[in-house]
């Protein structure tokens, strides 16, 4: 598989996740505000909002059987670090300060017959 071939699946896992994740929250009853909020300072999946919360999520999707390594392990400090500042900025640039903010983590794995598994980490960090 080329470089090119590679991204191009990874994208379209992260699609298919950030897809699974909008559905998963829609559900639980939040309104979803944004879906991939981008700034000058990055990106953030799902901004999300119930009656108490303002929602950041970042989802994390991996293939079953591609790797076994967990979708959390990969969010580093330096991560959460850069998504409290991006929740940060959007609170500013939004004027949303009647809601706490709080970042979620929603780790999906596709698995084999089209079916996923979902967890859902409410106040990740």
């Amino acid at each position: 598989m080329t470089t090119q071939q590679r991204f191009k699946t990874r994208k379209s896992t992260g699609i298919t996740g950030e897809q699974i994740a909008t559905t998963e929250m829609k559900q639980k009853g939040y309104q979803i505000l944004e879906n991939n909020y981008r700034c000058h300072i990055g990106e953030i999946d799902i901004v999300a909002s119930n009656n108490e919360f303002l929602v950041f999520v970042e989802v994390k999707t991996r293939t079953e059987g591609k790797t076994k390594v967990d979708p959390l392990i990969s969010i580093t400090q330096k991560k959460r670090r850069k998504l409290k500042n991006l929740g940060m900025f959007y609170v500013r640039q939004k004027s949303i300060y009647n809601k706490q903010p709080r970042f979620d983590v929603i780790a999906i794995m596709l698995l084999k017959d089209k079916k996923h598994t979902l967890q859902h980490i409410e106040n990740a960090f």
